[in-house]
């Protein structure tokens, strides 16, 4: 059973490869997604004003779909900041920087306490959350950004799957 590839399925690859592209050279890649629709929407109805209400389509799709994630992750950014400016997070790090004091501690500390926390809260939000408090002391010990990434990642999202 094949699958004949019709204008719209390059059209889709190729936005996907730029979109990549884009990630990759670390650019914005809003400008490229709305283009990306916009051709889609112009291919599949032909008509400009279809596709110009596809564009305002997607955006309120998204929008009812990703306001709720989008919410709580703001909130946590946000308070983890605050931790930052105050100086608090020193004072919460404290009791693992005395625990933490080579680069595999770290990485097995980060860990464990990111699975706990997966284990009961959504496991984005607590990355960004672990991610501001415990940074500094994983650095401080000789684990890079991406081992601690590694470890919030691996422990954090593949434990908390159910």
């Amino acid at each position: 059973m094949g699958v004949e590839w019709t204008a719209l399925h390059w059209i889709y690859v190729v936005f996907i490869v730029l979109i990549i592209g884009f990630m990759v050279r670390r650019r914005d890649t809003t400008l490229i997604c709305i283009l990306g629709i916009f051709s889609l929407a112009l291919i599949a109805t032909g008509s400009l004003a279809a596709s110009v209400s596809g564009i305002f389509n997607s955006f309120i799709f998204a929008i009812t779909e990703l306001m709720s994630t989008i919410l709580v992750i703001s909130i946590i950014v946000a308070m983890s900041q605050v931790l930052t400016r105050t100086g608090i997070n020193n004072v919460m790090i404290s009791p693992f920087t005395r625990l933490i004091k080579t680069p595999a501690l770290a990485y097995w500390t980060i860990g464990i306490i990111m699975m706990g926390i997966s284990w009961f809260f959504w496991p984005s939000p607590a990355v960004a959350l672990l991610g501001a408090v415990l940074l500094p002391v994983a650095l401080r010990a000789g684990l890079p950004s991406l081992g601690v990434a590694m470890a919030m990642n691996l422990f954090g999202h593949v434990c908390s799957i159910k």
